[in-house]
């Protein structure tokens, strides 16, 4: 994993993995999104929302956080744990009842950090950091990938665990690209996966608004 993933920096972008780190650096690079943060990288959703506590109870915390993280089966549910997280940890943030459809931008609170959530794939749905690079996706393309899923998945050819489908569906679709085979942040640098759909304007803006 490079350095770039791992900035401790007082305007931090926390991510799962090294895949989320990729993405966002290249659609800030498409998008021209000022280089104003690092990126963290935590290993999994729980690494995450305990990188957040331990930088929010610290002596001289940064001054801005973001948090990515993916829905997975359940985007009220992972919501939930998030302001339960910061509720038991005595932090004095008040989270609305469910995640802005735009981003969510907390204001900070006495000697705490201003903080930002971004629930993968778009602040509405289940889901993870591939359901979000499928709306990148060409969608024709992107439907015929999801049909060699699916038949694949019928004749039995498959070991893929069912949350993982949609890991399987983009990376089917990029292996029809050139070249086969490309991380997803690759993928967007080189247009394989289009950097300028509504759901990553709406990202990159979510950025820019939390960390400028």
């Amino acid at each position: 994993m490079s350095n770039v993933c791992k900035q401790d920096t007082d305007k931090v972008l926390l991510v799962e993995g090294d895949n989320d780190c990729h993405v966002v650096m290249a659609l800030c690079a498409a998008h021209q999104v000022p280089e104003t943060f690092g990126i963290y990288q935590c290993g999994s959703d729980v690494g995450v929302l305990k990188r957040l506590n331990a930088l929010i109870v610290r002596p001289n915390p940064p001054q801005v956080i973001g948090v990515m993280i993916d829905a997975d089966n359940s985007l009220q549910g992972k919501w939930d744990s998030i302001k339960s997280k910061l509720k038991n940890n005595n932090h004095s943030y008040a989270l609305s009842t469910s995640p802005d459809i735009d981003g969510t931008i907390v204001d900070s609170v006495v000697d705490k950090p201003k903080l930002g959530f971004w629930l993968m794939p778009n602040n509405q749905d289940s889901g993870m950091l591939e359901d979000f690079c499928a709306e990148l996706a060409e969608p024709e393309s992107l439907l015929f990938a999801r049909e060699c899923v699916e038949q694949a998945d019928e004749r039995k050819v498959t070991t893929f665990k069912e949350v993982h489908r949609s890991k399987a569906i983009i990376h089917t679709y990029l292996a029809w690209h050139d070249e086969p085979g490309y991380p997803l942040g690759k993928a967007i640098t080189r247009q394989a996966l289009r950097p300028h759909t509504d759901i990553a304007v709406r990202f990159t803006d979510w950025l820019t608004r939390l960390f400028t």
